[in-house]
């Protein structure tokens, strides 16, 4: 071997001794960062044998540090960690990524831990000659997350089976109310005809009688009509026809229609009727019958010779009904009562007055379907007072 030839190995030597030197340090580095690190950890070569593991890759494996450092990572334990997966991550995935892969998803079974989801994390340095590999353990999260999909499904599944039961209730509801409608209807125009002599003049114990037989079918035709109404906005199924109509004459209709009952019982409407017209923007029918229901409720549950008072005001895009009664008035836990569909509250009046329970929870239906309200304030033989909120008119 010639002198030149000498020079140039001893030259190599020198340079792969400050590689391997350097490779050491970097080794030494990676390895002081990753003991710093609670998710597991291991240093590969480019040959996937495993340099260095730190602490936590021991404790979450169970594994010792003789059966890992210098072991092929294909090797360790019972061979666990070979998978195709894996394989594929680390032989072409991660070449072909520019040395760096972020948030794999791998799932392997363990024979001793059971199967693990793990996210992998990994980068080569060192020009390649180092691969850094972090693992973290997902297998909890992933499995409350498949719970809270599975417990999402389920709760699903239920609302969609109550949906459906609840419209089978409504649809019988409706389809009962309308059947029942109409035998209804007929018994009322022959106990009519009755009471008008058309088979002869009744005497007055059959006239007696046919006034309680016309006061109760009147009674069952009001309950058929609350169940329809309240079939129809449960199903979603009350369309509103809007139009802009001064409120003060639809009041003052209200209370004309309803004279002779305010008269029986001996009771006062006072209506502060504002100076000029109240326009609101509504179902004008509707609106009407929730009027009509709110009024009969204050006149049914006042004592004969009470005072109901009336009031109007408008305030930023809503007309506010307010109507005060004298009443036997509401307990303050029962509020929230009122509302609920077939709700009836005891108080010393509930035994003489017929109800159904559903006009108060109709009534709010339609007021929130027009993007209004209602709310209540009461005491104790104080009386009561309701406020409806319903859009003024937008002109």
């Amino acid at each position: 071997m010639n002198g030149s030839s000498k020079k140039n190995d001893t030259h190599k030597i020198a340079l792969q001794d400050v590689q391997i030197s350097g490779l050491q340090k970097d080794l030494l580095y990676y390895r002081d960062i990753t003991e710093t690190l609670r998710e597991p950890f291991i240093i590969l070569n480019k040959y996937l044998y495993v340099i260095t593991a730190n602490k936590a890759f021991y404790a979450k494996f169970k594994v010792i540090k003789n059966e890992t450092e210098g072991k092929h990572l294909y090797e360790l334990g019972n061979g666990q960690w070979d998978v195709p997966e894996l394989r594929n991550l680390l032989g072409y995935i991660l070449p072909s990524k520019l040395g760096v892969l972020r948030n794999y998803e791998l799932t392997i079974n363990f024979p001793r831990l059971g199967q693990k989801t793990m996210l992998l994390n990994a980068k080569q340095v060192d020009s390649k000659q180092l691969i850094l590999l972090g693992i973290e353990d997902i297998s909890t999260e992933k499995m409350l997350k498949l719970n809270s999909d599975t417990m999402t499904d389920n709760l699903i599944k239920q609302r969609d089976q109550l949906q459906q039961l609840n419209e089978a209730k409504d649809e019988f509801i409706s389809l009962a109310s309308h059947q029942l409608r109409t035998p209804s209807t007929v018994v009322k125009q022959y106990i009519d005809m009755l009471r008008l002599g058309y088979a002869g003049k009744p005497t007055r114990q059959q006239m007696k009688m046919l006034n309680i037989a016309f006061t109760n079918n009147e009674h069952q035709l009001e309950i058929i009509e609350d169940l329809l109404r309240v079939a129809k906005v449960d199903a979603g199924k009350l369309l509103l026809h809007k139009s802009s109509y001064d409120i003060v004459k639809q009041i003052k209709k209200v209370i004309k229609d309803q004279a002779i009952l305010f008269k029986l019982r001996d009771q006062t409407i006072t209506f502060k009727k504002p100076a000029e017209a109240v326009m609101v923007f509504s179902d004008e029918n509707l609106i009407q019958m929730v009027l009509e229901n709110i009024l009969d409720n204050a006149s049914k549950y006042s004592q004969h010779g009470a005072d109901i008072a009336i009031g109007v005001k408008q305030n930023r895009g809503f007309t506010r009904i307010s109507i005060r009664d004298n009443g036997v008035g509401i307990r303050q836990v029962d509020i929230h009562n009122l509302f609920k569909k077939f709700g009836r509250i005891d108080n010393p009046l509930t035994d003489s007055v017929k109800g159904t329970g559903m006009g108060l929870y109709w009534a709010q239906k339609v007021l929130n379907l027009h993007g209004g309200g209602i709310e209540v304030s009461s005491k104790i033989n104080r009386g009561s007072t309701f406020v409806i909120n319903i859009p003024s008119d937008k002109d």
